[in-house]
């Protein structure tokens, strides 16, 4: 009988074949395997042929058009009359809401209001929300400022002559302020949720050099009226308004100083 041939462990040193030997060697071994194509094998690119992918920065948004709005005011009497000389239109505000809101920022410095001579001085401050004003006392007396508008109350109780005290007026609105010791003193501060306001010129005159365009409210108030409200639309080009009359509502009282005056106070 011839001498049989083993088989060689598969246990031992297993030698590397080239594929095409290892696959005759494994069929005439009786063991069948699927041939793989070699356009199916994947062979891994060293790292330092592969490119960085490259990911699309995001589209920039465009500037939005601005434009300007131009108008005046006018103080009408009950009768439908001018009012002008009688009034100071440099005492109105003007300030334009956009439909959508725009972020608005407190005032880096204080704001001052200041009570001088039994008055306050200015008569009128805007301020945006969030913003402090602060309330000096140049008189030689005691005053005791205060407001009861709705969001924005506060009592600063009695203090001399000195830099005064402050409070922050986080409410949009309008807030009447009067000195709980004379009873006669009284000034505004509107309150605006919107960077852009103006003050008219004292022929009512006013001109907003950069609205954001599309639609928005914008409010004139004078001290003597109510606020007064218009839908605008700010398109591409400059908007110059027709004039904007304001109802006179209040009365007007007359300025501490020249009572003080006929009575020889100062």
């Amino acid at each position: 009988m011839p001498p049989t041939t083993e088989m060689p462990a598969l246990t031992r040193k297993r030698n590397r074949l080239p594929l095409p030997v290892a696959f005759l060697y494994l069929v005439g071994s009786g063991m069948v395997f699927a041939q793989v194509p070699e356009s199916s094998v994947q062979t891994a690119r060293p790292a330092s042929d592969q490119k960085p992918s490259v990911e699309a920065a995001p589209a920039e948004e465009p500037a939005a058009a601005m434009s300007a709005l131009t108008g005046q005011l006018r103080l009408i009497d009950e009768n439908g009359d001018s009012m002008a000389g009688e009034v100071d239109l440099r005492e109105a505000v003007v300030y334009f809401n956009p439909e959508r809101p725009v972020a608005v920022e407190p005032q880096d410095e204080e704001v001052l209001l200041t009570t001088a001579r039994r008055q306050f001085v200015p008569r009128v401050v805007v301020v945006e929300a969030g913003s402090i004003v602060r309330f000096p006392n140049e008189d030689p007396i005691l005053h005791n400022v205060f407001s009861s508008s709705p969001g924005n109350r506060f009592d600063l109780g009695l203090y001399s002559r000195s830099e005064g005290l402050t409070h922050r007026f986080g409410e949009p609105g309008l807030v009447r302020v009067f000195c709980n010791v004379h009873s006669r003193m009284s000034a505004h501060i509107v309150v605006v949720d919107t960077p852009f306001h103006i003050r008219p010129d004292g022929d009512g005159r006013f001109r907003f050099d950069a609205l954001p365009a599309g639609p928005g409210t914008l409010t004139a108030w004078h001290e003597r009226s109510d606020p007064l409200q218009i839908a605008v639309e700010i398109g591409a080009s400059s908007l110059t308004l027709a004039p904007i009359e304001l109802q006179a509502t209040v009365r007007q009282i007359a300025p501490q100083r020249e009572r003080l005056r006929r009575r020889r106070r100062y």
